[in-house]
């Protein structure tokens, strides 16, 4: 084992509550590390609970959206716990500052696992050597002489053990130890093992609850309907229509529309129906698609093209749409708001936010207000919003009973936050050595990151516009692309779209304009795409590494059937951090003679440091890859007069398992930090296709969408 060189009064500061943990003047109370269902409220621990029966409740801070955050942080956990894996039980934590990360506890980024690799680990291991401690003075022998293995602690020379539940009690009334000792690598037992995940037995008998199966003592339920043109009002409505049908029980506004609550949801649907709203204004009225793009354009012509003067030169425009994050699970909330009090049932993937529009509708106080995080249906970024959870909390407000508000699927496809549209040009002159003697990059899009930090838009500045792109912002980390003689400019146009992170903001832009322009410019050098992408890998051997790795895997330069074709693409994530995941794929496609696109097979490798549970990272980037897939082939949201135009799946078309090819993942073996997985494997797909596909027609696919554009 290895010691974490931390004194006590870093180590209480970073593994306890506030009121025992570090106060000003660096004085000290007990804290709670763990506890027994018997303690008093005040004093339940806040990362673990031990019951007499041996069952051991982990508090983790992280929402479980099927990316297993719970289960490889219950692994971090359990592991220096020495807790044996079949007692374990996960919970999602309340609302807490010893939760929160920067200031916010939310679930994204590919942090659960970067973000608290060390803190759980700290835990545990303080949480174990106090149960060391507790049965070493009940027997009256040297610490030194006990032992923790699969939550017993043991005697050697006696032969005694005793159970932590058995120890729990006893343990409580300890300090956390000065320094705990953390295992080495050599050491784990539970981490680097593909375990069975946490919520799978519950998933499968039903037991799981998430959101949408949220049921509470005299529940009522709300449909909703909201301006079908951003920012709009409503106009009129039926009142008298609606509760004439059986069930409902009331009508109430929301911000931008209306809800019928009844006392099922089906007859909130039909008083919805009745109801008829009729809504005007709107900040998006009359767009449509068409604009958008015409904007876009116009955008870039007000930044200017640059004339580049060299032996080979590349003028490109490429252009993406907005896109839906199409949760399985739509939008919900279950709110019971009393006179003094206010209790949320959400599957949220930011408790801070959350906690903020309880907090806004009601006016209570933190302490008023608890939030219970469900499993999650999906988040992929729009759960980080809290929008529906406004709606919940208002309907119970006005009714005092609690109300679960379920957005139909057309409500929730027509009123996302959607990944921005963007349009970005390159002019690249190349050298005699055909590396680029200039690189000159335009990009125009709306500037979500805004919305939450307002001068960025005073001073016209989307750092989403950067980071992933080769750029000569001093202020963000170079591009891991050695490029000489860049400059990168950028504008926001603003559609009253609301827009908002989803999955690997701004990497999901960026990559396929970075990745298509270096394929680009392979072709006009006649340099093969992999052997063009390692010029410019010198001094990322970690880049480098990955890339040739996947080439090796996927057969880069081995014959393929007639109409075959491959492409390749790398990323990072995230592209701020000082250790990056880094992410290679190559995608197999073919194109018939009548240009029918299939996708027959995507290698993938991923160095994200250590794999704490390797199926869980497979699993990330198999999703990944079919998402990121979906989106190249089939996905946008176009408008249509102010408002959104796909409605349901029927026209918002996703990837299916007909479409699903072969994929292949290795995981590079490392034993640095984990940097995570759940991001940086849905970019580099999209470029890889198209790359693929030029390969074959040596047509060049600039407009995304894949869909119906003709290949041959």
């Amino acid at each position: 084992m290895k010691n974490t060189n931390m004194n006590r009064r870093t180590f209480l500061k970073v593994t306890t509550v506030a009121g025992g943990g570090l106060l000003v003047g660096c004085s000290f109370s007990s804290p709670k590390l763990l506890s027994t269902p018997q303690a008093s409220e005040e004093e339940l621990g806040m990362w673990i609970r031990i019951s007499t029966d041996n069952k051991i409740t982990l508090i983790v801070p992280s929402s479980e959206m099927g990316q297993q955050a719970h289960t490889g942080q219950a692994m971090l956990v359990a592991e220096e716990l020495e807790a044996d894996w079949n007692s374990i039980k996960v919970v999602t934590a309340q609302v807490h500052p010893e939760y929160m990360i920067s200031g916010d506890q939310d679930t994204g980024g590919s942090g659960s696992i970067r973000d608290w690799w060390d803190k759980l680990r700290q835990v545990g291991a303080g949480t174990r050597e106090m149960l060391i401690t507790a049965a070493a003075r009940k027997w009256g022998v040297p610490v030194t002489e006990c032992q923790a293995v699969n939550g017993r602690i043991q005697h050697t020379a006696s032969g005694r053990s005793l159970s932590y539940g058995q120890l729990a009690s006893a343990a409580t009334k300890l300090s956390p130890p000065d320094s705990p000792t953390l295992k080495t690598p050599d050491q784990y037992r539970l981490l680097g093992k593909s375990l069975p995940k946490i919520h799978t037995p519950t998933k499968v008998n039903g037991v799981a609850e998430f959101g949408i199966d949220v049921r509470r003592p005299g529940m009522l339920f709300a449909a909703v309907s909201q301006s079908p043109v951003f920012g709009g009002q409503v106009k009129s409505y039926d009142e008298a229509a609606a509760k004439a049908v059986k069930g409902v029980e009331a009508v109430v506004p929301i911000p931008n529309g209306v809800a019928v609550v009844a006392d099922s949801t089906w007859h909130a649907k039909q008083g919805l129906e009745a109801l008829k709203p009729q809504f005007e204004g709107g900040d998006s009225a009359g767009l449509d698609s068409a604009k958008v793009t015409a904007r876009l354009s116009t955008a870039l012509d007000e930044l200017g093209k640059v004339e580049v003067t060299a032996e080979k030169v590349l003028d490109v425009e490429y252009e993406m749409p907005y896109l839906h994050h199409a949760t399985m699970e739509p939008m919900n909330c279950t709110a019971h708001v009393s006179t003094d009090s206010c209790k949320i049932w959400v599957p949220t993937q930011s408790q801070t936010e959350t906690l903020k529009a309880a907090m806004e509708v009601t006016g209570f106080s933190e302490d008023q207000i608890q939030i219970h995080t469900t499993l999650l249906g999906g988040g992929f970024g729009r759960r980080l919003l809290p929008d529906f959870v406004t709606q919940a909390v208002t309907v119970s407000k006005v009714l005092q009973k609690p109300v679960q508000v379920v957005w139909s699927r057309e409500e929730d496809t027509q009123h996302g936050y959607y990944r921005p549209t963007s349009m970005s040009r390159f002019q690249v002159g190349l050298g005699g050595d055909s590396k680029p003697v200039q690189w000159e990059n335009q990009v125009a899009q709306p500037n979500f990151l805004a919305q939450i930090v307002p001068p960025l838009d005073w001073f016209n500045f989307d750092p989403l516009a950067v980071v992933a792109s080769v750029h000569d912002y001093t202020i963000f980390p170079k591009h891991f692309y050695k490029v000489e003689g860049v400059e990168m400019t950028h504008t926001g146009v603003e559609f009253g779209v609301p827009v908002g992170p989803w999955r690997s903001p701004p990497n999901s832009l960026n990559v396929f304009y970075t990745e298509s322009v270096m394929d680009e410019l392979a072709h006009l050098a006649e340099i093969d795409p992999l052997d063009y992408r390692l010029k410019f890998l010198g001094e990322s051997p970690k880049h480098r590494s990955v890339l040739e790795q996947v080439a090796k895997q996927a057969g880069w330069g081995n014959p393929l059937p007639e109409g075959h074709g491959h492409g390749i693409a790398i990323n990072d994530w995230f592209g701020l951090d000082e250790d990056t995941s880094v992410v290679a794929e190559v995608a197999e496609v073919s194109v018939s003679k009548r240009g029918k696109l299939k996708v027959h097979r995507v290698d993938c490798v991923i160095d994200c440091g250590f794999a704490v549970n390797p199926d869980s990272v497979k699993a990330q980037l198999e999703g990944s890859i079919v998402m990121g897939m979906s989106a190249a082939l089939f996905e946008q949201i176009t408008l249509d007069d102010g408002r959104i135009a796909e409605s349901n799946f029927d026209d918002y078309r996703i990837a299916r398992l007909r479409d699903t090819p072969e994929i292949n993942v290795s995981i590079v073996k490392s034993d640095e930090n984990p940097t995570g997985a759940g991001e940086p494997g849905i970019s580099p797909i999209v470029p890889a296709i198209t790359n693929a596909i030029f390969a074959i027609t040596g047509k060049r696919l600039r407009r995304m969408p894949i869909g119906r554009q003709k290949l041959v």
